[in-house]
């Protein structure tokens, strides 16, 4: 499978293992038009200031490099979902470093909330070691909470592409695809791992859900490879135009919810 861009890659900035330079270098040869460079928020300095001027150098690094090599190049950041209120580890303010947004959860990092780290983060972390021994089951309880926490950080923040969807902790694809429909965000189909059914795929899709394709890669030599999302997509029925980045540039879905505010105001004035 051909993409025009892969706008979710790792550096040494986080725990990437190439340079900015040989992440954009190996995105041209692969014969890719655009190139993100999306660092984990949570190797950032705990220095606000610090955080920034990194941010600034990181940013020029990737538009010479972009220019060096001829290729479109972005710099964006992978932020966390740290609690069930809706809060990331990027503030707003910060937000307006970085090019666009790129939110998941991982494992790696706790709550915000201290009491939130035996509610949500622990149950969780239970169930999804169960899950890589091969008990492949997480409580409904449990889903629906994550649910809610996911929904709650797409509905309060500005989130360009949602990372790797139900991979980590479990949530009900659905109800955040129609999150994602509303705020218009990107749910991601990554190439490491497609964490949900063909089935919910073809529903979302159908909802008017839509997805970008990312290597998530860690390795120079991965950007751009899309052979695993390429096989999931054999199994499914679906209409390409879903997909934003097979021929073209990523451009933020537009956002649902925008259409119904300016409809209900329209008829409140008619």
């Amino acid at each position: 499978m051909k993409v025009y861009g892969d706008y979710h890659t790792h550096t040494l900035d986080s725990d990437g293992l190439n340079t900015i330079d040989e992440n954009i270098a190996a995105a041209k040869k692969r014969g890719l038009f655009e190139i993100g460079i999306t660092d984990h928020a949570h190797y950032r300095p705990r220095n606000k200031k610090k955080r920034k001027e990194n941010a600034l150098m990181a940013k020029a690094q990737v538009l010479r490099s972009g220019q060096a090599y001829d290729i479109k190049a972005y710099y964006g950041i992978e932020c966390n979902v740290v609690g069930m209120d809706g809060d990331i580890d990027v503030s707003s303010e910060e937000r307006k470093l970085y090019d666009y947004l790129v939110c998941g959860i991982h494992v790696s990092v706790q709550p915000k909330k201290f009491w939130q780290l035996f509610t949500y983060y622990i149950p969780n972390m239970f169930w999804f070691a169960l899950r890589q021994m091969g008990i492949n089951w997480t409580p409904k309880s449990l889903i629906r909470k994550n649910t809610k926490a996911v929904v709650n950080v797409i509905e309060k923040n500005n989130i360009d592409i949602l990372s790797h969807p139900n991979r980590y902790f479990r949530v009900d694809v659905i109800e955040v695809a129609k999150a994602c429909i509303a705020r218009g965000t990107a749910m991601e189909l990554n190439n490491k791992k497609v964490s949900f059914r063909p089935v919910d795929f073809e529903r979302m899709a159908a909802m008017g859900a839509k997805f970008v394709i990312d290597s998530d890669s860690h390795k120079a030599e991965n950007i751009g490879r899309m052979d695993r999302v390429g096989n999931f997509l054999k199994l499914c029925d679906y209409d390409p135009s879903c997909i934003l980045n097979l021929d073209q540039p990523f451009v933020r879905p537009k956002a649902k919810l925008l259409d119904q505010i300016v409809k209900a105001v329209n008829e409140k004035k008619s």
